[in-house]
């Protein structure tokens, strides 16, 4: 009977780890500001409030843009920016024939490029801004918070 009582404890401590280990790796990996997808890479590197000529409030997202690739690439085409207020995306003003140009510059293997991505603000609330894969999934890759007041004072107060 004893002997029972232990292959029963020993097969349920079996399934217990087995679904401990499952769970543990199951789970989303925490994004950073900065990724690679395809031999590209992309690190956020700050956000600035803006006014536009018009009187619009928005967010100027600077970030690097790197390609290891032995073809030349676009910032543009290597990854998909999104800006969200409040979980709903908010407008993206880039102007790739103005300001923001250097998103359709070419980048030759191993260089970088400072990039700049722009988008309109609903009000001065936490703005998450995702890196994505540039594919119909627009899987989040990479992300960064600005405008996070509560963030920036628990920096200040470490």
């Amino acid at each position: 009977m004893i002997v029972a009582k232990s292959k029963v404890a020993l097969i349920v401590a079996c399934f217990v780890s087995l679904a401990v280990s499952l769970t543990g790796c199951g789970g989303e990996k925490e994004l950073t500001s900065s990724t690679e997808y395809e031999g590209s890479s992309i690190e956020l590197t700050g956000g600035e409030v803006e006014t536009t000529d018009t009187g619009k409030e928005v967010l100027r997202v600077s970030a690097t843009y790197t390609n290891s690739n032995s073809e030349p690439q676009y910032a543009l085409s290597a990854f998909a920016v999104k800006a969200f207020q409040h979980d709903t995306e908010i407008n993206d003003l880039s102007d790739i024939n103005g300001s923001e140009a250097a998103l359709i510059q070419e980048v030759k293997n191993g260089k970088s490029l400072s990039v700049s991505y722009v988008f309109e603000l609903t009000d001065e609330s936490p703005v998450e801004v995702f890196v994505c894969t540039p594919t119909a999934s627009e899987e989040h890759i990479a992300k960064a918070v600005y405008l996070d007041t509560e963030q920036s004072s628990r920096e200040e107060t470490n």
